[in-house]
């Protein structure tokens, strides 16, 4: 299984490496007037523009392209829908990174079993580097023409010497060419280049045998090291009785038309190169020709013997596949006839006897505006092609598991729809989450949760066979497409039998993974007639599933939507608060046992509805968590806990602790420590009264390192940190050694009852002993009883917390209760009824 994997993975590589060498992308137009093209992934790179679900506006794409591209383009697509004549345009393209790209536009029409055009696909291919070259060679070739219509000859004469005579060169600046034009040097005495200096002794040896040279090349070095290449040629004179009189002969400074001629051969072996690279070979055909004329590029590429090749038309069509020649003649007709290009991909039987994938290129030859022949290039295109192939066989596929992936997932589940409403049959949809899958990741590493989730896809293949329909959607996300046999049969059996088979241990290479699944189900028809449909209510249903307790199935009910769309209300409706201050905080006192002193409050987040009155934090919380809202519900309590806290303060008032509950989404989903520092300097609280209580939640699924590193911040500011309802959750006792707590705040549950309860005793006294023993003190919350404060009082509990001393408060109350508490100690109090015992009669008024 785990070779597949990672022969999945292989491919898929090669495959995404096959298109990159060949620079190419695909699209498919939807329809004449869709607005919008879908893309390849490799086509939005290389257009530079994000899609949105592989999608992009048409006209956002024509705008880019520069010059009458956008209108060839439009015309090009027009026709091909309305009679299938396929299309191609050379166009540049204006990246959003502000460079020009060359682009190959086809478009070749898409047609049903009756030959119905259903769609217009194609590909955009990255022909910069070929014209770039071709656009080299052609500037190369003016420069060379330049050259040599502007170079400047002069005469020269030497003695029987062989020593130049002075020559007039007035306007000359090269001082190499200056030293020939001062005279009384003879050429072999003149600094070269060490590369012509043999060349330069062969020529001395011509001279001093008086022959005639022509067009002999050489180059000087002048005294500031400047260089020039000339080019000269002379023949001897003899005077009447046949004594050698010197040479006479002409010159020309060919410096720049050497270095142009250098260019222009490297560039043109650049070109070769490029062609050989790119498997690519030129052709041209003459109107009234019998044959075409091929590159010794072409011959190459298809195997064939420039000798005994025959290149007449007709001959050179029969190599092609029928319908392709076919297409081919169509295609140099429409050049001809528009006497513009064109773009076809054919197929080309070789001399080795295989068929291969060629791009064909097609170019009217103009002279005096008409077309006097076609000229283009062939490029083998057979790898691009047969990647292009096995690209589409794996884009309906997950690389990883092997199983469908969400593309092939929507078709089939489209189709089991149309089925279960046009023919009476029945189905169900299974979206299976696998439970703990994160724990895997972090703690054996990606590699074994790509292990683990091929085992799920094979242990899902080995339990429902071939008569279920299974895909990955991503992530530890899979889904199950099956027939029911019935109405009445809503596939939880099925679905327990998956869970059951899930939950237990699965081996990996590098140890046991423990997981579990949750299922929902959808019921077709029933529950859906669409496919968005069916995927929205199988997904509430396994929201249902996990808000439940995970590890279960549960089969869709119409009143899951409902509790959605309350839910998406109440969301609302607590961001309007947000905005139009509807939330307030009341404040709960705790006491130091030791001394009866209040030493802070803890703040709570009340909401009153503007239409339905108080809202309880255990409804509209979850909301918050589940919406995102919870991060500026934090932010919001913060501020406004530090705010009332410097307010206090102002007012003459004890110093007192202000803690602030803390979000784990709070805690993860922003700069946390730049925030507490922010409302720290903006409400101008010191950071030794603020104390943020955060609970054991916030050890799960997330790095220790960050934990750690975050909170050493929020320590090092003079913050306090508490760890909220300890006992409750995750409960590691590492944590507590490694990451600076000062607090610990004992959950409710083990307060409840300890005056009666032995068992609870003796675990409230380890926990805090356990505290003591780490250095931190212990704050018990939720204590309602006189006899539970003496229990914790005998235990060395540090600070209580509960309705025993109050209620939480408004802000204007919360000075006034602290002050009755104090005043009020719990010691004196007698026996009385519970409802009493919530508060001291002194607070009864108060509180209200």
């Amino acid at each position: 299984m785990r070779q597949d994997a990672v022969s999945s993975a292989r491919e898929a590589a090669l495959l995404k490496r096959a298109m990159a060498i060949a620079r190419m992308g695909y699209w498919r137009s939807a329809g004449p007037d869709h607005p919008t093209l879908w893309i390849s992934p490799e086509l939005s790179d290389m257009y530079g523009l994000a899609t949105r679900d592989g999608f992009l506006p048409v006209a956002e794409i024509r705008a880019r392209f520069l010059g009458t591209a956008p209108e060839e383009l439009l015309r090009g697509l027009a026709c091909c829908w309305k009679d299938g004549t396929p299309y191609s345009v050379h166009a540049q393209y204006l990246h959003p990174l502000g460079q020009t790209i060359d682009f190959a536009v086809h478009g070749e029409a898409e047609r049903d079993a009756s030959g119905a055009i259903t769609g217009i696909s194609g590909i955009v291919r990255d022909i910069s580097e070929e014209q770039a070259a071709l656009r080299s060679v052609t500037e190369s070739e003016q420069r060379l023409s330049d050259f040599i219509g502007t170079a400047s000859d002069w005469c020269w004469q030497t003695g029987p010497d062989h020593r130049f005579l002075p020559l007039a060169l007035p306007s000359e600046r090269n001082s190499a060419i200056r030293t020939i034009a001062a005279g009384g040097v003879a050429r072999w005495e003149l600094p070269v280049v060490p590369e012509h200096r043999e060349a330069m002794e062969r020529h001395r040896a011509d001279m001093e045998n008086h022959r005639p040279f022509r067009d002999f090349v050489y180059t000087l070095i002048g005294p500031g090291g400047e260089k020039a290449t000339i080019r000269s040629s002379g023949k001897p004179v003899f005077d009447e009785q046949g004594t050698f009189q010197g040479y006479r002969g002409t010159a020309s400074n060919v410096t720049d038309l050497r270095v142009a001629e250098d260019l222009l051969v490297r560039r043109t072996a650049a070109l070769a190169e490029a062609h050989r690279l790119g498997r690519m070979g030129s052709w041209h055909y003459r109107l009234g020709c019998d044959t075409v004329a091929w590159s010794e590029e072409l011959f190459a590429l298809t195997g064939y013997d420039p000798a005994t090749f025959d290149l007449r038309h007709e001959a050179v069509l029969a190599h092609f596949e029928p319908a392709d020649a076919e297409k081919l003649v169509a295609l140099q007709k429409q050049v001809l006839k528009t006497g513009g290009a064109a773009t076809a991909d054919l197929r080309f039987r070789c001399a080795d006897g295989r068929v291969g994938d060629f791009a064909l290129n097609c170019k009217a030859e103009l002279a005096d505006g008409k077309v006097v022949g076609l000229i283009g290039t062939v490029q083998d295109i057979s790898e691009r092609k047969l990647a292009q192939r096995q690209l589409e066989e794996l884009a309906f596929t997950d690389s990883l598991t092997g199983l469908a992936n969400r593309t092939q997932f929507k078709r089939s589940l489209t189709s089991m729809v149309g089925r279960a409403l046009l023919e009476d049959r029945f189905g169900a949809l299974l979206l299976i989450d696998l439970d703990r899958f994160k724990e895997v990741n972090d703690s054996l590493g990606h590699a074994a949760g790509d292990e683990l989730l091929c085992r799920v896809a094979g242990l899902l293949r080995h339990e429902l066979g071939g008569e279920a329909f299974i895909a990955r959607l991503g992530g530890d996300e899979f889904a199950v497409l099956v027939e029911r046999p019935s109405i009445r049969d809503d596939m939880r059996e099925l679905a327990e039998h998956l869970i059951a088979r899930l939950s237990g241990p699965i081996d990996l290479a590098n140890g046991e993974a423990f997981v579990g699944a949750t299922v929902g189900i959808a019921k077709l028809p029933e529950d859906a007639a669409t496919t968005e449909l069916a995927m929205r209510n199988a997904d509430l249903a396994l929201c249902m599933a996990k808000e439940t307790g995970r590890g279960r199935c549960m089969v869709f009910e119409p009143a899951y939507a409902e509790a959605v769309e309350q839910r998406l209300l109440l969301a609302r409706d607590l961001r309007h608060a947000i905005e139009e201050n509807e939330l307030h905080a009341q404040y709960q006192p705790q006491v130091e046992l030791a001394t009866g002193r209040v030493v802070g409050f803890e703040a709570l987040l009340r909401w009153t509805h503007r239409e339905r009155g108080p809202i309880s934090p255990a409804v509209f919380i979850p909301v918050a968590e589940s919406s995102g809202i919870i991060v500026d519900l934090g932010l919001w309590i913060l501020r406004e806990a530090c705010r009332q806290g410097r307010d206090w303060l102002d007012q003459g008032l004890p110093p007192r602790t202000i803690a602030v509950n803390v979000s784990p989404a709070q805690f993860w989903n922003m700069d946390f420590e730049t925030a507490v520092s922010a409302v720290l300097a903006e409400t101008g609280l010191p950071p030794n009264l603020l104390c943020l209580e955060l609970t054991e939640s916030l050890f799960v699924d997330q790095s220790e390192h960050q934990i750690s590193r975050t909170l050493g911040a929020l320590s090092g500011l003079g913050v306090r940190l508490a760890l909220d309802d300890f006992g409750s959750g995750y409960s590691s006792l590492g944590y507590l050694t490694r990451l600076p707590f000062d607090r610990l705040k004992v959950d409710r549950s083990f307060v409840d009852g300890v005056s009666t309860q032995p068992e609870k005793r003796k675990l409230l006294g380890g926990i805090i002993a356990l505290s003591r023993g780490l250095g931190m003190s212990v704050v018990a919350e939720g204590a309602e009883r006189a006899a539970e404060v003496d229990v914790l009082r005998d235990l060395g509990c540090d600070v209580v917390q509960g309705y025993v001393y109050s209620r939480p408060v408004a802000p204007d109350k919360a000075p006034v209760v602290a002050d009755a508490i104090e005043r009020t100690p719990l010691v004196e109090w007698g026996p009385r009824p519970i409802r009493a015992e919530r508060g001291p009669p002194a607070l009864a008024v108060l509180m209200g």
